[in-house]
């Protein structure tokens, strides 16, 4: 008979600052992309980092720590949206200027993101922004497999006729 200890890793405060600031951005584009302003985007950066603090000795490893805090922001995101209900689009100069190069495509990307309910949503950007595979998806939003590769497919298609490719 196998007997499983849990072994508690403890994150050191600079460890966990560390770790944090290496994912700031990726915590703000996350936020961002669910609440489509910035005030509410920085809003959710700040409470994940109070819950990831709060939480840090529950990590079991360390090596998982992006997908963890990412998690707590996905969650936060949500909360936010149940708590206030639909936010309209904020103005997307603010975003611009933060992403460089990359502005373009990731507003380009934004914008067909409204066009999807947040289960689509979320099945969008754990896939393709987090390359999570469909089973690491269906296990993160406790759905099928099969059901999570039909809603991802027919976001696709969404995605599609809402930036032109199909007439």
């Amino acid at each position: 008979m196998l007997l499983w200890r849990w072994i508690e890793i403890k994150i050191s405060k600079s460890e966990f600052q560390d770790l944090f600031l290496r994912y700031k951005a990726d915590i703000y584009r996350i936020a961002y992309s669910y609440v489509h302003n910035e005030a509410d985007a920085l809003d959710i950066v700040q409470e994940t980092a109070y819950q990831a603090y709060l939480s840090k000795d529950k990590l079991r490893d360390k090596g998982k720590f992006k997908s963890w805090i990412l998690k707590i922001a996905v969650n936060k995101a949500k909360d936010l949206l149940k708590k206030r209900g639909p936010i309209l689009v904020d103005d997307m100069s603010l975003l611009d200027k933060s992403l460089g190069e990359d502005r373009d495509n990731l507003s380009f990307f934004l914008d067909g993101l409204m066009a999807l309910t947040l289960d689509e949503k979320n099945i969008i950007i754990l896939k393709i922004y987090f390359d999570y595979t469909f089973e690491l998806i269906a296990g993160e939003l406790n759905l099928s497999i099969s059901t999570v590769k039909s809603r991802y497919y027919r976001a696709l298609e969404k995605l599609r006729l809402e930036e032109g490719f199909y007439e």
